[in-house]
């Protein structure tokens, strides 16, 4: 049965406060077959649309991209399409058979918490074949990593949607055939051009939805700046100001939380040239006297391991909002048992308990090295440090959330260095931007380790807010103000 595009004239851009799920009811009506065996009035309940998500989902671009800020609705706008066009539900473009597709995050962490998640929680269970997973249970999809997903369409047949992160490498994007690709977030060039390649066989679509935070990198150049010559590229500008259920309290918040050099990326997903400080709110107010530290809410190690190049190891309290960095380490040239002596005696020195702390490591300590058989992690773990691997490694992210809390555009200071930590002090003050859109790659080893930690603890502390009752919070107040008093 060929799949006519559903005329939805009630559904508009002159009436963008609808939920996606009212698309979804018309078009399904006329299309389901009889042998279809799918529920249609259980649909889990998508958000309300607004109308530049509208404008995205009406065009007929092979070729889409989405520049838009946080809490913009873009991530949305790409599951939902995702889901349309496996189900083959789409309200506006012509889908005649089943498809299948990928959707690309940047790390296996990100996909499982944004791309993936938007997926489960937008399509209906019942419309779901087969969930094959990567790592985890299918029984509990949202707390693993996905490798695909086989979905019922309305043609009586299967569709397949398939995830792939960048951490796995080119090679992996290789020798398959799709019908579409969603992007989630700015791939690197060479993985956008193998997917491309996937797509032409089958003269398939693709979109992107992104936060330009990487700056004028090859997006700005190819894309953006060659729109207007590229008939079959459509581009799309989402801002706060675009979405109608973002509050205005929200928005200061997050104007206030935000450094300044970056609210253009954030609020309004415009591009913005890197240049100079990598860290220009890095000043003297952050470097703060040693005191007492009677307790902390989290403790955490990072660790960027290194041979030839230093190993770097930072310490990072956690009390209330504040994260202080209370030692530093970086030597070259000693083996894996010597740097794990030194971590267990300065963790010792500073009266931590090894179970209380979060011990982060770079996912490149997965590795075997050509001198060993066991990969670096694994050697850690022996020798009595019990390592994390699974770190968020998106630089442009990481930099960002660093910058966010050395101080926000409201002069609040979040993250302070005792001044003991020489190392890391030197790095931060010595970090400029490259000729590209990259740092320079040189003396960054502490704050390698310390972006780990920076990425783990506002994912935690974002993903997983604890609520007070009214002694709680007074509790909490307390403990901020006496830090501060020990520290002013």
């Amino acid at each position: 049965m060929e799949n006519d595009v559903i005329n939805l004239k009630s559904l508009s851009a002159d009436a963008p406060l609808l939920h996606y799920n009212d698309w979804t009811h018309l078009a399904i009506q006329p299309q389901i077959r009889p042998n279809t065996a799918v529920k249609t009035n259980s649909l889990h309940e998508p958000p309300r649309l607004h109308e530049k998500q509208l404008k995205f989902h009406q065009s007929l671009a092979k070729s889409r991209f989405v520049f838009g800020g946080n809490r913009t609705g873009k991530s949305v706008c790409g599951a939902m399409e995702t889901i349309w066009y496996a189900t083959g539900l789409h309200p506006f473009i012509k889908i005649d058979h089943a498809m299948d597709g990928w959707v690309v995050s940047l790390t296996r962490q990100v996909q499982r918490d944004v791309a993936q998640a938007k997926i489960l929680q937008y399509l209906p269970p019942e419309w779901i074949v087969k969930t094959v997973m990567v790592s985890g249970s299918s029984f509990a999809p949202a707390h693993g990593v996905i490798d695909f997903i086989l979905v019922r369409n309305v043609f009586g047949t299967v569709s397949k949607i398939g995830f792939r992160n960048c951490e796995q490498g080119r090679e992996r994007f290789q020798g398959v055939s799709l019908d579409y690709v969603w992007f989630d977030e700015e791939p690197p060039a060479d993985i956008y051009d193998e997917c491309l390649l996937r797509l032409l066989d089958r003269g398939g679509v693709h979109w992107v939805t992104m936060t330009p935070l990487k700056g004028r990198s090859w997006v700005y150049n190819r894309i953006y700046l060659r729109a207007a010559q590229q008939p079959d590229l459509a581009c799309f500008w989402m801002s706060w100001d675009d979405n109608p259920y973002l509050s205005p309290a929200e928005k200061q918040f997050l104007i206030a939380n935000l450094p300044p050099e970056v609210l253009e990326s954030r609020q309004h997903g415009h591009f913005v040239a890197a240049e100079g400080l990598v860290f220009p709110n890095f000043t003297a107010e952050n470097v703060i006297e040693p005191f007492v530290l009677e307790h902390a809410d989290a403790y955490y190690i990072g660790i960027d391991p290194g041979y030839r190049n230093p190993t770097a190891v930072v310490w990072v309290a956690v009390v209330g909002e504040h994260l202080y960095v209370v030692s530093d380490y970086e030597v070259a040239g000693l083996t894996v048992s010597d740097h794990c002596r030194a971590i267990l005696a300065r963790t010792r020195d500073l009266g931590w308990h090894l179970g209380q702390v979060k011990i982060l490591i770079d996912s490149a300590a997965n590795q075997k090295t050509s001198a060993c058989e066991v990969s670096t992690a694994t050697q850690y773990r022996d020798y009595g440090v019990p390592v994390d691997t699974n770190v968020n490694k998106n630089l442009a992210q990481g930099l960002l959330e660093m910058k966010a809390q050395f101080g926000n555009a409201a002069g609040k200071r979040n993250l302070f260095v005792w001044k003991n930590c020489v190392h890391l002090i030197d790095e931060l003050h010595g970090y400029y931007w490259g000729d590209g859109e990259q740092p320079q790659k040189v003396n960054d080893h502490t704050i390698d380790a310390l972006r780990y930690i920076v990425m783990d603890w506002v994912r935690v502390s974002h993903k997983q807010p604890v609520p007070l009752n009214t002694l709680g919070q007074a509790k909490k107040d307390l403990i901020k103000s006496m830090a501060v008093k020990r520290f002013s």
